[in-house]
């Protein structure tokens, strides 16, 4: 059996390449991102700041307001953006 260690080569690159690009999304968290945030900011405007969120909780009122809650967790953080109609309308958390 022969084995292509330029293969393995390659292989091992795309892994490692890969894994950066996962941490790198993961540090968008940031206290001077979370600056950026204000109130009447869309949730899509938040995401191009900070990223995906890690979790997401959508609930409605009589079905005239809707309210969803951004949570992003990290090792050094927590915080929690509210939106009202896809609007912040508040931003709480704390950086370790």
């Amino acid at each position: 059996m022969k084995i292509n260690l330029q293969n393995i080569s390659r292989t091992a690159l795309a892994v490692a390449a890969s894994s950066l690009l996962l941490l790198t999304a993961c540090s968008r968290l940031t206290e001077d991102n979370l600056q950026k945030v204000h109130n009447g900011m869309t949730t899509a405007e938040v995401k191009a700041i900070l990223g995906d969120p890690t979790n997401s909780e959508t609930s409605s009122a009589l079905g005239i307001i809707s309210g969803t809650t951004y949570t992003y967790h990290t090792n050094s953080s927590d915080v929690k953006i509210t939106f009202v109609n896809d609007k912040v309308i508040a931003t709480e958390g704390e950086f370790k």
